[in-house]
Formats: C-alpha cells, sequence, structure tokens
C-alpha cells in the first residue's frame, strides 16, 4: 500500500483511449491511440492478473477494486460530464462501496482483519528494506508500520485519485494532441485546485476519534477520512502559494528547489506539510486567491 499500483493509471487510460469521449475530428491522434491503447490495457491486465495472483487477500481486493474504479470511471465520464476532481471522487467512492460489499459477500467479516495484517506485513517488509538501505530511518519504523496498517484504505483512495486524474491528463495529450481543448472537461491548472468546503468536516472527524473514546470501526474510518481530507488541504495549500508566488514573480522552478531542499531536511513532516494544511483549511473562510485576484483587479483600474 506504500507504493500505487500502475493499473491505477494504465487500466482507465486504456479504456479512454478506446473508448472515451472526443470529438472524432483529428484522425492522426486516434490512428495511433488505438495500438497504444491496446498494449497500455495488456500490460495493465498482466499487472493485475500477476499481483492478483500473489495468493493474498488484499492483493486480490486490490486488483478488483482497480477494476471496479476503472468501470465507475468510465461510466461517469461518458455519461455525466463533470470537473475530472468531481468524477474521481465518484469513481473512488463508487469502487470502494462496491468492493467492500465484494468482500462481505465471498469471505465475510472475519476478511478485514485479515486485509488489515496483510497491509501491515507488507508495510514491515517495505521499512525494513528501507531501514536496511538508510539506517537512520529505523525509528520511523514502527510508527510508520502502525500508520499504513491504519490508513491503507484512505492511501489507496489518494492513489486513485492521482491515477485517474493522470489517465485523464495522458489520454487527452495521446488521443487528440491536435485538439486537447475539444475533450472536455479540460483539466484545471494546479493554481486553481479546490475541492468543496464540506471537506472541513473530515479535520473535524479526525480530531473526533484522536480525541474522544470511539470504537475501533470509527477509529479506523476518521483516520482514513482525515488522512484524506488533510492531504487535499496540503494540496489547495500548495496551490495558493503557487499563485502567490506567481503574483510575485517567483518562479515554478525556485519553488520546486525549496521544495526538495525542505524534503531533504526533512523539514516537511515538522513544519511545511501542516503549514500549508492549516493554509488550505483557512482558505475556507478567507478565499486567499480571490481576495488576490480581487487586489490585483483594484491594482490594474487605479492604474488606468
Amino acid at each position: 500500500m506504500l507504493w500505487a499500483h500502475p493499473s491505477l493509471v494504465g487500466l482507465p487510460c486504456a479504456a479512454l483511449l478506446i473508448i472515451g469521449p472526443g470529438d472524432g475530428t483529428h484522425e492522426r491522434g486516434s490512428a495511433w491511440s488505438q495500438p497504444i491503447a491496446g498494449l497500455i490495457a495488456a500490460v495493465s491486465l498482466a499487472l493485475l492478473v500477476l499481483s492478483g495472483g500473489t495468493g493474498t487477500r488484499l492483493a486480490a481486493a486490490t486488483s478488483a477494486y482497480v477494476v471496479l474504479a476503472t468501470a465507475a470511471f468510465m461510466t461517469f465520464v461518458l455519461l455525466k460530464p463533470a470537473p475530472i476532481l468531481r468524477q474521481a471522487f465518484r469513481s473512488t467512492i463508487a469502487a470502494g462501496i462496491a468492493t467492500a460489499l465484494l468482500i462481505q459477500a465471498i469471505w465475510g467479516s472475519e476478511a478485514w482483519g485479515a486485509l488489515r495484517w496483510e497491509a501491515t506485513r507488507q508495510a514491515s517488509l517495505t521499512m525494513r528494506a528501507i531501514v536496511e538501505v538508510a539506517p537512520n530511518a529505523f525509528p520511523f519504523y514502527e510508527p510508520m508500520v502502525r500508520f499504513v496498517s491504519l490508513t491503507w484504505p484512505g492511501m489507496l483512495a489518494l492513489q486513485t485519485l492521482a491515477g485517474l486524474a493522470l489517465a485523464w491528463q495522458l489520454y487527452r495529450r495521446i488521443a487528440v494532441p491536435a485538439a486537447a481543448e475539444s475533450v472536455t472537461p479540460a483539466p484545471a491548472r494546479f493554481k486553481d485546485f479546490y475541492m468543496g468546503d464540506g471537506w472541513v468536516w473530515g479535520i473535524v472527524a479526525w480530531l473526533g476519534v484522536l480525541i474522544l473514546p470511539v470504537s475501533s470501526v470509527l477509529q479506523v474510518a476518521g483516520t482514513n477520512l482525515g488522512l484524506i481530507a488533510s492531504t487535499l488541504y496540503v494540496l489547495r495549500g500548495a496551490a495558493i502559494v503557487a499563485t502567490f508566488a506567481e503574483a510575485f514573480g517567483i518562479s515554478a522552478l525556485t519553488l520546486l528547489i525549496v521544495a526538495a531542499a525542505a524534503a531533504a531536511l526533512a523539514v516537511p513532516l515538522l513544519f511545511v506539510l501542516p503549514g500549508l494544511c492549516t493554509l488550505g483549511i483557512t482558505d475556507t473562510w478567507y478565499q486567499y486567491r480571490r481576495r488576490l485576484a480581487e487586489a490585483r483587479e483594484r491594482q490594474r483600474s487605479n492604474t488606468t
């Protein structure tokens, strides 16, 4: 669960290339899209079969989830066009519910404990390999294993959101390179990243399970919801920083260098990520980018 399954990108991308929306007027792009789609689909399905055939329930459940997420995504894209992030959210929720029902029907209630144990085992093996290469990471071994064993559903959901968004971008570039604007919905710029303000209740739920004595089921649900919400708010905060950086003439390369330096110094865990998350949450009320746009508009009006 630490690493995303490649088929979360490959399978939706292949499906989009085969039956995705388009205007059909640019034959050069579409002529190459079908062979590319076949290759991507073959590799993605092979990876799903290989991972699902390892004999573990977690791998089998993940493979089934990828197929269901792809089917849900294609259904929403073809039947009801909407912003891709919203489509990815809908697909993730639909696939999650369908997979949960499938697990319950095939393996029963005891499967959830087995899935968590397998996630713990995979995280333990991964962290052990990391510690062998970087012994200084040993203090993070046990906390990371516990974290992954509790939040693997949320991590899979975040990987799905990223995979579906990337698949849509690849589809636009491969299928219709000469008419990308004709394929709707068009992807938004990262600086415009935004999600519904109701996600703030995910943070509230996370804080609630940390403070209040709740059942293990509520603890798992609240923690995973909090992980997803906090990650989205980190992205929202990063989009705000990128917007203000552009307004003040700071290049994207400079931001990338600063981010790389912070990551190398392990600063994000202490300052950057909580700061970005807080910035994203407070944007719910302060609307920083809207205020900046209004201020720049007033400035242009005064100069003219």
